[in-house]
């Protein structure tokens, strides 16, 4: 599982070097005002600051949790709705994300002495934002071996409306077999995928978005500890009050869209290699019969 749980931000200038030195602080929280979106930046901040309190023998009682509202409308926007793009990684790419404080809403509030620190991924965000020389992190959840500390921010799910699933599956499972086409390249070229990646990733360059998927599985899977990271992350939404209803994250998860993905790539691969090397087409692996 990577190792991207989340840095606690301050400012570089001033003389906090601990979580201890916090107490009594301002910690700042975000909050979207999108209606349409769930605020997942704020539910990371918050579980991610909750993490960092608890590694370090502090509570929330320790620090004031300050909230700043703030807008988060450029992906509905009118007239970003109304441009016709090819694909959909082009909407992204209409903004300087690396630079826009649209994304990291809580930098200005820091920098200028609203608040004493702020919570920020492991590496992306920190990344763009030490290069100013304005900032600085005093914790890393990251230096920790255990696995749970780094579900602030990870697994990336990838889901569906039930409606979908139920009346167009087909279209499921032909994104899941592109996801797993475009894994599986990503394994094997991951210099070539780092290239890529890094129009809509907020590591601070090539190279860092490089590092930072070197020893990934790009690959989708539905593991054991993957279903766990995300029954972590579904219990602190539940507990804290960002989902209203709680639910199985075992029978949540579908794996039948990948497991047909995978049949397909497979039979695909074994038609086109059957082809080109028998004098006529193979039967499907499932069919049960013998050859020769």
């Amino acid at each position: 599982m990577p190792a991207e749980g989340g840095v606690m931000m301050v400012r570089a200038k001033d003389d906090i070097y601990r979580m201890a030195d916090l107490k009594g602080k301002k910690i700042g929280l975000s909050k979207s005002m999108n209606q349409i979106k769930n605020d997942w930046w704020r539910i990371q901040e918050h579980q991610g600051i909750e993490l960092m309190l608890r590694m370090n023998g502090m509570t929330m009682d320790d620090i004031e949790l300050v909230e700043f509202p703030y807008a988060d409308d450029w992906y509905n926007l009118l007239e970003i709705m109304k441009t016709t793009l090819e694909l959909s990684i082009d909407l992204w790419l209409t903004r300087d994300h690396k630079r826009d404080l649209a994304f990291r809403p809580l930098e200005t509030a820091l920098e200028t002495g609203i608040i004493d620190a702020m919570y920020m991924q492991t590496k992306p965000l920190q990344q763009v934002s030490e290069a100013t020389g304005k900032f600085a992190a005093i914790e890393d959840l990251s230096r920790y071996p255990d696995w749970p500390l780094q579900v602030a921010n990870i697994p990336a799910a990838i889901t569906c409306t039930d409606v979908m699933a139920k009346e167009h599956p087909e279209l499921a499972v032909t994104f899941m077999k592109g996801m797993i086409r475009a894994g599986r390249w990503a394994n094997q070229n991951k210099h070539a995928a780092a290239e890529i990646l890094d129009q809509q990733t907020f590591y601070r360059d090539v190279e860092a978005t490089y590092q930072g998927i070197r020893d990934v599985d790009l690959v989708p899977n539905l593991s054991p500890l993957n279903i766990a990271a995300v029954k972590i992350g579904k219990d602190f939404m539940f507990s804290h009050g960002y989902i209203k209803n709680d639910f199985d994250v075992n029978e949540w998860a579908a794996p039948e869209f990948l497991e047909q993905a995978a049949r397909e790539l497979l039979e695909e691969e074994w038609k086109k290699r059957s082809t080109a090397k028998l004098p006529q087409t193979a039967g499907t692996l499932a069919s049960g019969g013998r050859m020769g």
